[in-house]
């Protein structure tokens, strides 16, 4: 039976994104097959000094790494190894100024390791060795990133989509847009997002 990571940051209460994830909860086919990683209760590691300089020895150098230096690198390889056994990825968040949170991007550079989730082949190219895993991306905005000119402005799912493909994962994003924009409109744009997250269940009955 094939497992769903379950990434979410949703910190806001009452959190809209946090209903999407709900939704696909309670809709999903294997709801026992979910590991749910909360990155607010779990943060992932920042990459700083002791830990990012341990994964470039280890993973782009590749020199073997001693107990304190296997140590720092072991929070993002938790991540990683998370990543690397789920079959289907569900990652949620909020837009915050114009881009994922940072939390968010933290559990992205976490994972996003060379000859882990991606390779580089001999010519310099780059290959994603995650294929065979499928992703759904759930965000919500304040603004309406639908239409230009705020459109052009949406760095957040362009960037989580690319980051998941460049691991070699397709994807699929569902957005709940203008949720500070159109707050009269708030419970009917929830419940949209909600509804064609309910349909891509349907289509898609594996997941």
């Amino acid at each position: 039976m094939s497992n769903t990571l379950l990434i979410s940051y949703t910190p806001r209460l009452e959190s809209n994104t946090a209903k999407l994830v709900q939704t696909f909860m309670d809709n999903c086919a294997n709801p026992e097959q979910i590991n749910h990683l909360d990155l607010v209760k779990t943060p992932p590691p920042l990459l700083l000094t002791d830990n990012l300089n341990a994964i470039l020895k280890r993973n782009f150098m590749g020199l073997a790494l001693n107990d304190a230096e296997s140590k720092s690198a072991e929070s993002a390889d938790v991540l990683t190894q998370q990543l690397l056994d789920a079959d289907r990825i569900v990652l949620a968040f909020p837009m915050y100024n114009f881009s994922v949170p940072a939390t968010v991007k933290a559990w992205i550079d976490a994972v996003v390791q060379k000859d882990k989730t991606f390779t580089i082949n001999e010519d310099g190219s780059y290959a994603g060795l995650c294929q065979g895993k499928e992703a759904l991306i759930l965000m919500t905005t304040g603004s309406d990133m639908s239409q230009e000119p705020m459109k052009s402005m949406d760095f957040a799912m362009p960037l989580a989509k690319t980051s998941i493909g460049f691991m070699g994962i397709e994807s699929h994003g569902i957005v709940a847009y203008g949720l500070n924009q159109y707050m009269d409109r708030v419970d009917n744009i929830v419940v949209a997002a909600q509804q064609e997250i309910t349909q891509f269940l349907k289509e898609n009955p594996s997941w």
